[in-house]
């Protein structure tokens, strides 16, 4: 008679989910993992295939990640009998500092930054536009638009 471990091992095997429940260990452990000063700046938001992909708050966190990218997957697989992180993708998201709470009954509004490449997007659609204060008003509707989409988390992530 086989033992109930062996038998879930298996099935979580067969069923591919083995590999789900290793990516969410990352998604738990992320900070004991990647260590403190790197998650107080980024947030693993979410795997595609053997990449995942990491929120970072600005393009600089982004690049200077970047210089670490070898080492952070290192430290990801160190928990894995084999690797389950072959790359990563940093992206620029806004996201609530978790480790701040505020008193009971205050809701934090939440510091919504575009990406540089958005805001640049707007300006050179907005440029089309010959009258300078309606220019100048479109591209102030659009920013405040992609904000408030942010915020409401239609747009989740903006790749750089």
């Amino acid at each position: 008679m086989e033992k109930i471990g062996i038998i879930l091992k298996d099935t979580l095997k067969k069923s591919g989910l083995e590999k789900k429940l290793m990516q969410f260990q990352i998604f738990l452990n992320y900070e004991k993992l990647v260590g403190e000063s790197i998650a107080k700046v980024s947030r693993p938001v979410f795997f595609r295939n053997d990449t995942i992909f990491i929120g970072v708050e600005n393009p600089i966190w982004s690049q200077q990640l970047h210089f670490l990218k070898r080492e952070i997957i290192e430290k990801l697989n160190s928990v894995f009998s084999e690797p389950i992180v072959r790359d990563i993708k940093f992206q620029i998201c806004s996201f609530e500092c978790l480790n701040q709470e505020l008193p009971t009954g205050i809701k934090r509004d939440k510091i919504v930054e575009l990406p540089d490449k958005t805001v640049k997007m707007i300006y050179n659609i907005s440029s089309e536009i010959q009258d300078p204060e309606l220019r100048r008003k479109f591209s102030e509707l659009m920013i405040k638009d992609f904000k408030y989409r942010i915020k409401k988390e239609e747009i989740r992530c903006s790749s750089i």
